[in-house]
């Protein structure tokens, strides 16, 4: 396409061509302008997110390593308390068996006491 016939075709367009090119050479010495300082600023903006991502991770890597520990600890708390609990079982289990034999010799007791008072009256 030679100059001749994009003159040619433009002046069959009229004034809207000439219009709808000062428009669009407006609009893309504004892009030009603005584009780059949008850009960076995307980029700062990008970055930034970046590095709050990072920080949280490396909280989450910290509270994930805390909670290891914290297993751990419960697990131990728990069989600690099941042997008390056995202990304190096993304790009530020998009381319960001491009381026992302390009612049957009460018993016995009582049933001598018995007998010697009737004996004596």
């Amino acid at each position: 396409m030679s100059w001749a016939e994009v003159l040619k075709s433009l002046c069959f367009w009229g004034p809207g061509a000439l219009i709808a090119g000062v428009l669009i050479f407006a609009v893309y010495r504004l892009a030009d302008k603005f584009i780059d300082k949008g850009i960076s600023g995307v980029m700062d903006l990008g970055c930034q997110f970046i590095a709050a991502q990072q920080a949280q991770a490396a909280s989450l890597a910290k509270m994930a390593q805390g909670t290891e520990g914290l297993r751990d600890c419960i697990n131990n708390f728990v069989n600690r308390d099941n042997q008390e609990h056995r202990e304190i079982i096993i304790l009530l289990k020998y009381t319960r068996d001491q009381l026992n034999g302390m009612t049957e010799s009460v018993d016995a007791i009582a049933d001598d006491i018995k007998e010697l008072k009737e004996h004596k009256t």
